[in-house]
């Protein structure tokens, strides 16, 4: 509650005339907290990346949410679970325009040193709008703009961007990949070497996503169901790497390895419906 000294006329609320000098008891302090709430609320719905021109492209810092950098974000929303409140992270990134009308390529530093850095900004499959694929997760883009000198974008982080046909065919292609136990890699380094000989989890569903997708990145949705799926297995088999973690464990089969993928090709059909 804070104290204010007025020497005007002024209206209260219920419409009574107050005094040219008087001194008015206002809750300040509800007034402020209350916009604090409001602002606290919209970070953390929201991605924003702010950038100056530079001699290549755009360079920048973006605000990362903490329950995004947590990796908290599914398809549905944010899973409570692994949600937190603790003060937005802010990262380095970088973006230029593309060749191609409407797409950005760029870097974004992940949740760790290790983590692939690709960003872009990239049209999306419904009309209303752009979609950042971003380290965290792909999501939409509710605010892109651009002038001479500088680059802004507001990235709506409450929910996944959802799959599509493209990661069915990802998922049984994956699986396609792992026929055998000889064709399986079950020491993972997150390392996907072209023509090898084996491939680990990680790797069958990089390489599916490069021949359906035309390309790869780390967040593909189809990859993200994936780890939906891992959010719910015993977490003794995972610690820093969920597809990583969960092929090397000693007690993972390589059924259980079509199993999950059988799993997270649900998931993709549920959301699709």
């Amino acid at each position: 509650m804070g104290l204010t000294f007025f020497s005007k006329v002024w209206i209260n609320n219920a419409g009574v005339r107050l005094g040219s000098s008087f001194m008015l008891v206002m809750g300040l302090a509800g007034s402020v907290s209350s916009q604090t709430l409001t602002q606290a609320s919209e970070a953390s719905v929201n991605l924003t990346c702010n950038y100056l021109a530079s001699s290549v492209g755009y360079r920048g810092t973006c605000v990362v949410p903490c329950s995004v950098n947590a990796l908290a974000v599914d398809f549905n929303g944010v899973n409570q679970a692994k949600a937190c409140n603790s003060a937005p992270r802010i990262v380095d990134s970088t973006l230029i325009k593309t060749e191609v009308a409407g797409r950005w390529l760029g870097t974004m530093q992940g949740v760790k040193p290790e983590d692939p850095t690709r960003f872009e900004v990239v049209p999306g499959k419904e009309p209303s709008g752009n979609v950042a694929r971003t380290p965290f997760g792909w999501f939409e883009v509710t605010r892109l703009s651009e002038s001479l000198s500088s680059l802004s974008l507001v990235i709506n982080v409450q929910r996944q961007i959802r799959p599509d046909s493209d990661d069915l065919a990802i998922l049984d292609r994956a699986i396609a990949l792992l026929p055998s136990l000889d064709r399986w890699n079950k020491n993972d380094n997150r390392e996907c070497l072209s023509g090898a000989a084996s491939l680990s989890l990680f790797c069958a569903l990089m390489q599916a996503t490069t021949e359906i997708a035309g390309g790869v990145h780390y967040r593909q949705p189809a990859m993200q169901a994936v780890r939906e799926e891992l959010n719910l297995v015993d977490r003794s088999r995972i610690n820093t790497h969920r597809i990583m973690d969960y092929n090397n464990h000693p007690a993972t089969t390589l059924e259980e390895v079509h199993a999950l993928l059988r799993r997270a090709k649900l998931r993709v059909l549920d959301e699709i419906r």
